[in-house]
This record gives C-alpha cells, sequence and structure tokens, in this order.
C-alpha cells in the first residue's frame, strides 16, 4: 500500500514552485450532473501509479448558507455517457451551488449535461502521494496529480488521471517567483 502524507496546500504549492513548471490547460470535458440530496454520501475513487483503486475522498450533499444544495457531479465521455474506470469505478464527487455555477452551463443537448465555463487555468504537478484537506474533507491525491493554482484563494487537486481526461495543456511556463 503506497504512504500518503497530509500537507498543507499553501505550503505544498509553495515549495513544487521553487523548481518547477507552471502548466497552462484548458478544461475540455464535460459532466453528468444533477442536485444532490441532503446528506446523501458520495465516493470519489481513483488510482494510484500502479493502476490500484484508492479512495479518493468521501463526501456528503449539504447545502450552503443560502440553503442550495451542492451538485453530484460524473465525468462524462465524448458521448455524454459516464467514465468508467478500469476498476468499474464513475469518477463523482460534489461540488457546492455556487461553485458549479461558476464553473458550468447546461450543454444545450441534454438536460443531465453540461460544459465547462472559463477559460486556460494554471497548474502545478505533485511530486509526492498527499493528502490535501479541500472544501472541508481529506482527499488523497497520487504521485504526478495536480494542483490547480489559478486562484489563490481556491487551490485545489486532481489526480493525474482526471486531469488527463478533463484538461489539454496548452502551455509550461517557468515560474520566476517561488511564491504564490
Amino acid at each position: 500500500m503506497e504512504e500518503y502524507v497530509k500537507v498543507d496546500i499553501n505550503n505544498y504549492v509553495n515549495e513544487i514552485l521553487k523548481n518547477s513548471t507552471v502548466i497552462e490547460a484548458e478544461k475540455f470535458a464535460r459532466i453528468i450532473a444533477k442536485q444532490g440530496i441532503e446528506g446523501e454520501e458520495v465516493i470519489s475513487w481513483s488510482i494510484d501509479q500502479n493502476n490500484t483503486a484508492i479512495i479518493e475522498k468521501k463526501d456528503t450533499v449539504k447545502k450552503d448558507e443560502k440553503g442550495n444544495l451542492g451538485w453530484i457531479v460524473i465525468k462524462a465521455d465524448e458521448d455524454g455517457n459516464p467514465i468508467i474506470d478500469s476498476n468499474g469505478h464513475d469518477n463523482r464527487w460534489i461540488i457546492d451551488n455556487e461553485t458549479f455555477n461558476k464553473k458550468y452551463e447546461s450543454d444545450g443537448k441534454d438536460s443531465l449535461l453540461y460544459k465547462p465555463k472559463g477559460g486556460v487555468q494554471k497548474f502545478v504537478q505533485i511530486k509526492d502521494n498527499i493528502i490535501l484537506n479541500q472544501w472541508g474533507s481529506d482527499m488523497k491525491i497520487a504521485k504526478g496529480g495536480y494542483i490547480n493554482i489559478t486562484n489563490k484563494d481556491d487551490l485545489y487537486g486532481i489526480s493525474k488521471r482526471d486531469f488527463e481526461d478533463t484538461y489539454k495543456i496548452v502551455n509550461n511556463i517557468q515560474k520566476n517567483s517561488p511564491k504564490l
């Protein structure tokens, strides 16, 4: 079993930025999404370097301060079907309502399919097996994954597999400043 170390995301990113390249990438993947039911549990699966299934994160659907429920989202293929990994898991997670509405919009073809809004985002690649506390719960990310550093107030991790299924790299930049 691979060892994972809990890290502070800001300190970890600042250490990576000292000797690493910033990757610019644009999200292209669509998702299947619906608002969840309060208390509904969602398990997000990923894989480690050996293609072994790991529980990336367990979370439950909650209401935000405005009373809106979070969204359960599943990564979709080009035809709008759930992407199933080699271990038989779909890739699902919870996004709070405000973030969902900032990042996604209906694709206009199917009431459950959404396409990304936005543009180019910035990432650094993870050098270790880590555990991040993001959005109130711990998430395991295997070495080779990425941390989105586009917004220093909203840093978050993504596995290598999910990054490759979701983003297209558009540029690599050598970082001049060692801090966020």
